[in-house]
């Protein structure tokens, strides 16, 4: 036997052997004592067994990454299983419009840690239980990030694959039991869009004072599919186009892990047509920049975040029929929770968090010449809900969105007096969720 554990067990079954042929008396009892103290080593080889094969998980983020997402980051070496999952109810404040349940996600992570420097991370994504569209019925199955890690250094390390792209902590720290409320916050999904990934190489560390940063070269946007904003535009990954290339910046500063403040800057080009095509017409230009804050002390949890955004373009890009594009947008918010929980019971791992939110934000603050904007697309939303965690893994959320909601909208559907569309986006709304990381 290889491993020093097992000898004490061939020792003890070699003196079970030889304690077998007394008869009764003292050999019996000892007989017995040596058969008690090898099941109980029996026992704990199993044990050591059981943690070489599955090791003990460590849920803490790594380098921004969620807490599931950076298991891998945490095992000795080889293989790493991780995951989350999410299914939330709707229920919309609009006759007309219909209330909707959805698993809006489920989320296994692969990892796999060659050796100390070198890491293999991936996250295959199944939304809306795996059909994208209700009507015809298509997959919605998503590669969302995998990458090679070359754990260099502390200070520098090298990332390439299909990446999460800095812009944001949320784009990067997305799992359902790190953040408040059933929903993601509209600004981060629709002016930062989430979950946002392209191919390309990144160089990030961090360093002991507390200051890390990321800087990625990547690939560009898809300009056929933006509507009006960027988020239709991301890649994805699936034959990108890679003449159009993007770069983006990212620096943070941690303060004993109670204030982080952090901010980024991105600039990227983007064509209307996919990898392996003709050339395009359409040619866009895209500037997005944020900063955000956060408190986090005890019982008490604040953040506020803002984010600007402009966009050009050539003529194509400006004045396809169809298409009203933003030109500007921005949008920010404001948020606090606090933890009832140890109120009641200080030594408890359960938490029990009311919490607040407060979004502005305009997808159409400004279009290009010759077009209108939309008013519907200047919102404002106010959450306030709570979050209950009775497993550190597991979250219960319930909060009541109002979204801004308009008499001149009718509800929120169909278009109003100047022919510009009712947003259902403007619909106040309750929601339930539950979650849970792996």
């Amino acid at each position: 036997m290889k491993d020093v554990r097992y000898f004490p067990l061939f020792f003890c079954l070699l003196a079970g052997s030889a304690l077998a042929d007394g008869k009764g008396g003292a050999a019996g009892e000892r007989l017995d004592k040596v058969e008690k103290e090898s099941e109980a080593l029996k026992d704990e080889i199993r044990k050591l067994k059981l943690d070489v094969a599955v090791p003990k998980a460590e849920y803490k983020s790594y380098g921004g990454l969620g807490p599931a997402a950076s298991k891998v980051y945490y095992v000795p070496r080889g293989f790493s299983i991780g995951g989350y999952g999410e299914v939330t109810y709707e229920h919309f404040g609009a006759a007309s419009k219909t209330n909707k349940a959805d698993v809006v996600r489920f989320v296994p992570y692969l990892g796999y840690k060659f050796n100390d420097r070198i890491v293999m991370n991936a996250e295959l994504e199944v939304e809306h239980a795996g059909i994208g569209n209700v009507g015809d019925r298509k997959p919605e199955v998503y590669v969302e990030f995998a990458y090679l890690d070359f754990l260099i250094h502390q200070a520098f390390s090298i990332r390439a694959g299909l990446i999460l792209m800095p812009a944001s902590s949320m784009n990067e720290f997305h799992e359902p039991t790190v953040y408040n409320g059933v929903l993601r916050p509209d600004v981060e999904r629709l002016i930062i869009p989430s979950v946002w990934r392209e191919i390309g190489l990144m160089l990030h560390g961090r360093f002991d004072f507390g200051l890390s940063y990321k800087l990625a070269l990547t690939s560009g946007l898809r300009t056929d599919t933006i509507k009006d904003w960027i988020k239709d535009g991301r890649q994805r990954g699936a034959e990108i186009n890679f003449d159009r290339f993007a770069a983006i910046a990212r620096l943070d500063y941690s303060f004993k892990d109670i204030v982080k403040v952090g901010g980024f800057a991105y600039y990227g080009e983007g064509e209307d047509k996919a990898g392996g095509a003709e050339n395009g017409t359409q040619i866009g230009y895209f500037a997005l920049f944020g900063g955000e804050a956060q408190f986090d002390w005890k019982n008490i949890w604040l953040k506020g975040a803002v984010a600007f955004g402009s966009a050009a373009g050539n003529n194509a890009y400006q004045t396809e029929p169809g298409k009203n594009r933003s030109k500007e947008v921005y949008g920010g918010y404001v948020e606090a929770a606090y933890n009832l929980m140890p109120l009641f019971s200080p030594e408890t791992v359960m938490s029990l968090s009311p919490f607040v939110r407060y979004e502005k934000y305009n997808l159409q603050s400004a279009v290009f010449n010759g077009n209108t904007a939309d008013a519907a697309k200047d919102r404002t939303v106010l959450t306030f809900g709570l979050g209950f965690k009775p497993h550190p893994q597991v979250v219960i959320k319930a909060d009541y969105q109002l979204r801004d909601t308009a008499s001149t909208l009718a509800e929120g559907l169909g278009k109003d007096a100047a022919g510009n569309s009712r947003d259902g986006d403007k619909v106040d709304q309750f929601n339930v969720g539950v979650g849970f990381i792996f």
